[in-house]
């Protein structure tokens, strides 16, 4: 795993938008689950703190 929680990263949308967020955990299905399949494993601080997204999705979020 590429990131840690509490680590800030900038999460790409499939709509090509960005958003500056914090890792707040890691995805573990109890089960089985399609997310997991497809590579969702981090979850944000964002307005769905529930849905998983794929570290392909995230880049770290560099301070200037």
């Amino acid at each position: 795993m590429r990131f840690a929680t509490g680590d800030a990263v900038i999460f790409t949308n499939e709509f090509g938008a960005q958003f500056r967020c914090r890792v707040t955990g890691f995805y573990r299905p109890a089960g089985l689950s399609g997310l997991y399949a497809r590579g969702a494993r981090y979850l944000l601080d964002s307005s769905s703190p529930w849905m998983p997204v794929s570290q392909a999705s995230l880049r770290p979020d560099d301070p200037a």
